[in-house]
């Protein structure tokens, strides 16, 4: 993830690649959610998958932009024109906002939804992280929700597992993101059961 193989004329590229990274604190960001554990949360019993940290560092680092004001800035600043390096390094979340529970205020002129109810969809296989193939089943409802991995408001679409969809052993419906779905058709091989 954040050391791509390169061939050797990309070295001097990929080694200023990675030393950007370590210079604005991204890789070390990487590294502290991969080991970070207390009661909480364990992120190696968590089996983070490389999307994941990727999507937990930008929502960190946005909601980090989101809530900068000046009494969050002076003292760093302070600490830079007087050589103090006791701060630098103590910032806490003081206060963490979470999304907005009042639906945007363009709602409902938003983007519309780009799958109808009935529609036959499957999971793309990137999201499938560890299955061996995609879920695959038929929408029959949705909804439009915050999605935290992208920090916006996004459609989310419940969908009624075919019988022979990898999670059905264990559940009959799930949810899933737009950009998590693509449409699954017969001419792809597996048709969805009475269909």
């Amino acid at each position: 993830m954040l050391k791509p193989n390169c061939p050797p004329g990309e070295l001097t590229y990929q080694q200023g690649y990675q030393q950007a990274l370590e210079d604005f604190a991204i890789a070390p960001l990487f590294t502290r959610l991969e080991t970070y554990s207390e009661p909480d949360f364990d992120a190696a019993g968590m089996q983070l998958t490389p999307s994941e940290l990727e999507s937990l560092a930008a929502i960190l680092i946005r909601d980090l932009t989101a809530n900068l004001n000046g009494n969050a800035i002076a003292p760093y600043l302070n600490a830079l024109r007087h050589g103090s390096t006791d701060l630098l390094h103590s910032f806490s979340f003081r206060r963490f906002l979470f999304p907005s529970i009042h639906l945007p205020a363009n709602f409902p002129q938003v983007k519309p939804p780009r799958f109808g109810d009935g529609d036959k969809l499957k999971w793309t296989s990137d999201r499938q992280d560890n299955l061996k193939s995609p879920d695959w089943g038929i929408a029959i409802g949705r909804f439009y929700s915050f999605a935290p991995h992208h920090c916006a408001w996004t459609w989310c679409y419940l969908i009624w597992l075919d019988q022979r969809s990898p999670s059905s052993r264990w559940t009959v419906a799930d949810t899933a993101w737009e950009d998590d779905l693509e449409p699954f058709g017969f001419a792809q091989g597996q048709p969805l059961e009475d269909a």
